[in-house]
């Protein structure tokens, strides 16, 4: 795999365009996160709200309230829950249809920065500026686990399809593997000079994207750890990677106000994505790769698609 990011030109949309933008947020957007099923999009704020909107109205649907700022969000792979993390250290679970709150989860012992699901949905992981991840079971909400190893704060998490491998990425600019099934060896992989803002697994399990704030996307093989690639991605700190899930592009969000599309297998890059809404802080596929949404800086969610 080879990417040429000198072929970046200055703007090419790829054949895509904004279609909506959703500005009911009063503070920046954190975390966006678009749920499984295709119907909803979900945003995580600094005015301490969750929103769940129709990705297809772009009508509010929930407004979800937390204490503090919101870090990062989740759904469910069924689509019937919805993950929230921030700023007072708890985890909440929602149901996005009805914003009843299922259950909070307490135990980090500082802001919480990370969460995702593992593909079956049984179980939560969280992780954040107590430089510790949490395993939780979703039936009851009971801790089960707890990973260390990180020796600053946690910044992203991701976990492969096969549910076998727990990804993170830190502060202290380490990304680590930890083997949850006992096969193979937790790894630590280093090589981004600045903190590692984002970390993604590909679809088909072969690879994982990690993003910094050295300006570079790396891409790691997952079963051996090697470094296959690095980029510079944007002139400017990379917020968030993403897949699509057919697994033929990469989606970056920067401070550049962009968002950018790369296409895996010929390493170029065919879309520039410009937000006029100041950093974009994150970017999430829809289920047919063909719709994102992303949330940036002014508190605006915007869906793109071609």
């Amino acid at each position: 795999m080879h990417i040429d990011p000198s072929q970046q030109p200055a703007k090419l949309s790829g054949g895509w365009s904004c279609q909506h933008t959703f500005a009911d947020h009063t503070s920046w957007v954190r975390s966006v996160a678009i749920s499984a099923n295709g119907r909803f999009v979900a945003s995580g704020s600094g005015d301490k709200t969750v929103r769940v909107w129709s990705l297809q109205t772009g009508q509010v649907l929930q407004v979800l309230r937390h204490e503090s700022w919101v870090r990062a969000i989740a759904f469910s792979p069924d689509s019937d829950s919805l993950a929230s993390v921030g700023n007072d250290n708890r985890v909440r679970l929602w149901q996005p249809q009805t914003g009843r709150l299922q259950a909070v989860m307490d135990g980090h012992t500082d802001w919480v920065r990370a969460v995702t699901f593992s593909p079956d949905g049984r179980y939560l992981f969280t992780a954040g500026q107590d430089n510790s991840i949490r395993m939780w079971q979703v039936a009851d909400g009971q801790s089960l686990r707890r990973f260390n190893g990180h020796n600053h704060w946690i910044r992203t998490l991701a976990i492969s399809p096969d549910s076998g491998t727990l990804i993170s990425g830190s502060q202290d600019h380490s990304v680590r593997f930890y083997r949850l099934n006992g096969k193979g060896q937790d790894m630590v992989l280093e090589g981004h000079t600045a903190e590692v803002l984002s970390v993604a697994a590909s679809p088909n399990g072969w690879l994982v994207a990690s993003s910094s704030a050295d300006c570079t996307v790396r891409f790691w093989k997952l079963n051996s750890g090697r470094q296959i690639t690095e980029f510079k991605a944007h002139p400017a700190p990379v917020n968030c990677v993403s897949f699509s899930p057919d697994g033929k592009l990469l989606a970056t969000a920067s401070n550049d106000k962009t968002v950018r599309l790369w296409h895996i297998d010929s390493g170029k890059l065919i879309g520039v994505l410009q937000d006029d809404g100041g950093w974009v802080w994150s970017v999430a596929f829809a289920p047919d790769s063909r719709t994102l949404a992303s949330g940036n800086w002014q508190g605006a969610v915007k869906i793109w698609s071609r």
